[in-house]
């Protein structure tokens, strides 16, 4: 919500951005695990989705960036040094 009020205001940075990008993929990634380890044997069912929801998730984290570049982004502003050469 920050990132769309600060995006209306024209106030993002590319920082921000990639910080927001990585920890919600990484949070949705955690959730979908533990849902199917939850689910037992069941979870591996694509009826049940949260298989499903666990692969989904794996392509958005590919597609978005992978965590570990959108954590340098984020580094490189907070810090002024870069990871990436």
């Amino acid at each position: 919500m920050q990132i769309s009020r600060l995006y209306d205001r024209k106030q993002v940075t590319l920082g921000r951005i990639a910080m927001a990008k990585a920890a919600c993929t990484a949070n949705c990634r955690e959730v979908a695990a533990m849902a199917r380890n939850v689910m037992g044997g069941n979870g591996i069912l694509l009826q049940n989705l949260a298989i499903k929801t666990m692969m989904d998730i794996e392509a958005i984290h590919t597609y978005e960036g992978s965590y570990e570049i959108n954590m340098m982004v984020a580094g490189r502003e907070m810090t002024g040094l870069s990871a990436i050469r």
